[in-house]
């Protein structure tokens, strides 16, 4: 069977054209050249060059067998620039699952800077539900999830990325827009935006309202903070959300003020304990990790 080091000095002899100057290349003794040499043209069984005048001139044979090694060296170039695009983070797939209140208006701003620096990665990005992206972490079926809902099991690791405190978002024109800070008396009757009742914040909300017996107009449940936002701009009530996305909307008209007491937003990254990590999802973390720095959350 050829051997690697008989190819090596095959393709060395063809492209310095001496056995001399293809020793050199290899670092190598000449004589030691010529014995890999024949020892290829042993077990292939026909010569590979003939000697002119001193020079070694190759046969039709070795330029036919010059062009498959070119094409096995090309091959084996492209295999290796892939294993550097893998050591520096490049290429590979990630699958990224979070809830709307992260996935709309965090990551996407991560995601495009990340993708200029990764163009060969494929990313999967969806928006659901914790619950859902809790089941694909248990399931090891995800590179990455992020939540903002304490959750803990053996199948599962997860660490706090950031806190946030809550802000009250106002049609531009509200009575209230320009208040320095805002207080549950201060939206006693108003038309108050509100998440499902099977979500976290939406407790924690309603039990800052309930603790001073203020009563607000509960006429629209919305899904998450972007669509509470929305409709804020729209002058369809006020709501409590997490600041990420109400600097988003800001543009669009609404105030933004900060509410106390404060309820904090917590952000959790999730990983599956038994999907081995990749690098990609690595660096990915750490881009979300230094935007958060960026954007000076807690």
């Amino acid at each position: 069977m050829i051997s690697p080091r008989q190819l090596e000095a095959f393709r060395a002899i063809m492209e310095r054209g001496s056995v001399t100057a293809a020793a050199e290349r290899l670092g190598v003794s000449q004589p030691a050249v010529s014995k890999i040499l024949a020892g290829l043209e042993a077990e292939i069984g026909y010569p590979l060059f003939t000697r002119i005048k001193r020079r070694l001139a190759p046969t039709s044979e070795a330029h036919l067998l010059a062009a498959e090694v070119a094409r096995l060296y090309h091959g084996l170039e492209q295999v290796n620039e892939v294993a550097r695009a893998i050591r520096d983070r490049q290429v590979g797939d990630l699958l990224i699952y979070s809830t709307p209140a992260f996935g709309r208006s965090v990551l996407p701003d991560v995601l495009a800077s990340f993708v200029k620096r990764h163009a060969r990665a494929h990313i999967l990005f969806h928006v659901r539900s914790s619950t859902y992206i809790n089941q694909k972490a248990v399931d090891q079926q995800i590179d990455l999830g992020f939540s903002m809902m304490p959750f803990e099991h053996p199948s599962v690791v997860s660490e706090e990325l950031s806190r946030a405190a809550a802000v009250c978002v106002l049609p531009g024109d509200h009575r209230l827009a320009r208040r320095k800070v805002i207080r549950p008396a201060d939206l006693r009757g108003e038309r108050f935006l509100s998440f499902p009742l099977d979500g976290r914040m939406r407790h924690l909300i309603d039990a800052v309202f309930e603790q001073e017996h203020i009563e607000r107009k509960l006429q629209v449940d919305v899904y998450s903070s972007a669509d509470a936002c929305a409709l804020a701009a729209r002058g369809m009530g006020v709501s409590i959300v997490e600041p990420f996305t109400a600097r988003d909307f800001k543009r669009d008209g609404i105030a933004i003020v900060p509410f106390e007491p404060r309820i904090r937003y917590l952000f959790r990254a999730m990983r599956p304990r038994f999907r081995k990590p990749s690098r990609l999802a690595d660096a990915f973390l750490d881009a979300v990790k230094a935007h958060l720095r960026g954007k000076g959350a807690e």
